[in-house]
């Protein structure tokens, strides 16, 4: 919900009967006085699963993180979120390592996301970097699809020992081969509740650990015209009829 503060995004989540939120803690999230914000969740019984989100790209480092990952340790937070523009795996690998080391040292947990467009684009190699940071992998429903993954990947994953959490939405049926622009739009305003498109959610959450956090991750242009309570019911309604029946 980039549209509404981190109080009222608590809000939404407790009364709508979620237990936890994430937080674009870089945007519309962000607020001053971390201490309050860390209460307010605990008193209406919600956690904060993660903050994000740190993009590596050319020319940034620790030092671009370090902001983040300590607004992320104030509010006792289970992670931090990060993805990499750059095209470069050593590069890459450089820094997610640094900054799982962080991360650590504030008992945070490092989940890399892979999509279409950045690097590591797809499962497999999503894996090798895991393995070779350290960090683990936030898996959205969506991107593992539109990259042409399923569950052997995911079961890949899983084995691996890397998986963090997983985001889930829904979306339409593609027809043929969606370009970087369609991809974009389709993660950032036309996602779909969960049971009301075409993803494979349930084949591919039978094979997601019993224990593994569910995240609901929705960005709709349509669903910003119900107010923000209305919405998270209606989120965590449809999350819990695919989840349990």
């Amino acid at each position: 919900m980039l549209d509404v503060d981190a109080f009222a995004l608590v809000d939404a989540a407790a009364d709508a009967g979620f237990d936890g939120v994430g937080l674009r803690l870089s945007g519309p999230h962000g607020v001053a006085d971390r201490g309050a914000l860390r209460r307010h969740a605990a008193e209406r019984g919600i956690s904060i699963a993660d903050v994000e989100v740190h993009r590596i790209s050319a020319g940034t480092n620790l030092d671009d993180a370090a902001a983040l990952i300590d607004g992320a340790a104030e509010l006792d937070a289970t992670g931090v979120l990060v993805v990499s523009d750059l095209a470069d795996d050593a590069a890459t690998g450089a820094q997610l390592a640094a900054l799982g080391d962080r991360c650590r040292a504030h008992g945070l947990r490092l989940g890399l996301e892979y999509m279409a467009w950045t690097n590591p684009c797809e499962p497999s190699a999503a894996v090798q970097m895991a393995l070779s940071t350290g960090c683990e992998l936030v898996v959205d429903l969506l991107h593992h699809v539109r990259v042409g993954a399923g569950i052997d990947e995911l079961e890949a994953i899983v084995a691996a020992g890397v998986l963090g959490w997983v985001q889930v939405c829904d979306a339409a049926a593609a027809s043929g081969l969606m370009d970087h622009a369609a991809l974009l739009h389709e993660a950032r305003h036309a996602r779909l509740l969960p049971g009301e498109g075409s993803l494979p959610l349930r084949d591919l959450l039978q094979h997601v650990p019993a224990d593994t956090v569910i995240s609901v991750e929705v960005q709709s242009d349509l669903l910003l015209r119900t107010p923000p309570r209305a919405r998270a019911q209606l989120l965590h309604d449809s999350a819990r009829r695919l989840l349990v029946g």
